[in-house]
């Protein structure tokens, strides 16, 4: 399981790549959304459960907050936090699953705020956290994949100049 869950992990992370590249909030969200389905199948393979979830609500988030004008408002926002919020009470199984849930929530502010320089901003320093995650439940490949976002988020703060 854990050589597919790797590969699955090689998937998202092209596609989570593609979506900091991207310069249109639409499409970085569309991007986000495939990546999180993959990650939650990744992380529900290797039994990080908490990370599995919280990659479901994204993938919710995203495909919403792509697909609906009307949710893209506080009400859209205070919905998705809660979802959050609850989703990480149920699946709290101590301070690892902690990380993901906060990441999540991070995601969730960042990907609502109509300036894209706020989730390029929320991947670089998310990236950096996931790293100790990833090493510790054993998605190898997504580290690889942490320092590409690191990377490629820089290179789309300068390319975009912001």
């Amino acid at each position: 399981m854990s050589f597919v869950a790797q590969i699955i992990g090689g998937f998202a992370i092209a596609l989570w790549v593609v979506s900091i590249q991207n310069e249109k909030r639409e499409k970085i969200l569309l991007f986000q959304f495939w990546a999180n389905v993959l990650y939650m199948f990744e992380y529900g393979l290797l039994g990080a459960f908490s990370a599995s979830i919280m990659n479901f609500a994204s993938s919710i988030r995203c495909l919403t907050f792509y697909k609906s004008k009307k949710c893209n408002g506080y009400v859209g926002l205070v919905v998705f936090s809660l979802f959050v919020i609850l989703l990480g009470i149920l699946t709290y199984d101590g301070f690892l699953s902690f990380i993901p849930i906060v990441i999540t929530f991070c995601y969730t502010i960042s990907s609502w705020v109509r300036n894209p320089i706020w989730n390029r901003i929320t991947v670089l320093v998310a990236a950096i956290v996931w790293i100790f995650y990833n090493y510790t439940v054993g998605a190898y490949i997504t580290i690889v994949g942490n320092v590409l976002e690191i990377i490629s988020g820089v290179i789309s703060l300068v390319r975009y100049k912001y």
